[in-house]
Parts: structure tokens; sequence; C-alpha cells
């Protein structure tokens, strides 16, 4: 008879695990991320760009407004002691040589003498480039006009016909003493236009009493 044998455990043997298929949806992740990151790299140098160029129109203008000083202080010349407009007796009529009106010229929306925004109306004034302050290093043209703030061409003695400077009214102290032979001081204006490279313009006004 047999001797009963006892049962052994089965080792079988296990299956390698196969690795489960990618989808592909890490590479989607990815690819996305790249996309974002050009986007992004795109913006800040168009922002760069943009900043840049904002800088440099900001120069620009200031360099133009600069220039315009040029011709306040030859306007400021002339009118001065010395100058083709110092005397009041001159000042009382126009002087195209000069650039010079007694009285108020016609000004546009922004206050601004059309005959110096419009070129045609500057030559219907009998007005000429001569008297222009060019720069040809730098392409930048510069044109002027000195008007009186007065309605009429006479002697200005009230504030009806003129525009009269704080200056001419008793304020007190040694600085406000009257200037002989009356208070009156009218106000010139002093309007500048300044042409710079690609056709820009700028445009100044300063006032000056006498």
């Amino acid at each position: 008879m047999d001797s009963p044998v006892a049962d052994r455990p089965s080792h079988c043997p296990r299956r390698p695990r196969i690795p489960r298929r990618q989808d592909g949806i890490i590479v989607l992740f990815t690819l996305l991320a790249v996309v974002l990151l050009l986007i992004a790299s795109v913006a800040l140098v168009r922002s760069f760009d943009t900043s840049l160029t904002l800088a440099g129109n900001m120069a620009f203008k200031r360099d133009l407004v600069n220039q315009s000083e040029r011709a306040v202080a030859k306007a400021i010349a002339a009118v001065s002691i010395g100058g083709a407009l110092a005397s009041d007796a001159t000042r009382q009529a126009n002087s195209l040589t000069n650039n010079y009106f007694a009285t108020t010229l016609t000004s546009e929306a922004h206050g601004i003498p059309t005959i110096l925004v419009d070129d045609s109306a500057w030559t219907t004034a009998g007005l000429t480039a001569t008297g222009d302050i060019t720069d040809a290093t730098s392409n930048v043209s510069i044109r002027y006009v000195i008007d009186r703030l007065c309605l009429t061409g006479t002697v200005a003695s009230s504030t009806v016909s003129c525009a009269i400077s704080a200056l001419g009214a008793d304020k007190g102290g040694t600085i406000w003493i009257k200037r002989a032979g009356g208070s009156s001081l009218p106000v010139y204006r002093v309007s500048v236009r300044v042409t710079g490279p690609r056709n820009t313009q700028t445009f100044v006004q300063a006032t000056i009493s006498l």
C-alpha cells in the first residue's frame, strides 16, 4: 500500500508586469507648456519694443521743445534794448521782417495762431521762410511769430484794448514798482512751431511783458 504523499504547494512563476501604454497626455501637456512659454516670450519682446519706442518718442519730443527755446530767445532779443522792436513806437505797427504783429492774430481751437499752423496762411500774411531757424544737422526747422495781444494797433493804455500784465498793478514791495511812463504793460505772445524729422511738429508758446 502506497504511503500518502503530502500535497505540496505549487509555485507558479509570476508573469512579468507589462508597463501600461501611455496615451500621450504627458506629451500633450508638455507641448502646451512650450506653446505658452513661446507666447509669453513674444509678449515680453513686444512689450520691450513698445517701451523703447515710447522712451524714444518722449526723448524726441523733449528735444523739439528744447529747440523751441532758440526762437523764444530770438524773439526776446528783438524786443529788448538794441533789438529791432525795442521801442514802443516800433511795436505799434506790424513788422513782417521780424515776424511781428501789433494786434492779436486769429488762432485755431488750441490757441495757436492760424498762420503758424497753415503754411498757405503764412504766405498770405506776407511772411516768408527767411526768418526761420534751420538746423541741417538735426533736420529741424523752427518758425515763430510774435503778436501783441491787443485789439488795435494803437498805444496800449487800458485793459479794454489789450491784455495787460499783472506787473502793471500795484502789488506792494519794490519788485512791483511801476515803470516810468505808465503802468499798463501789454502782453506779447511768442508762438513757436518746431518741425523735426518725418514732419513731426511741436508747438510752444511764451508770453512777454514790456
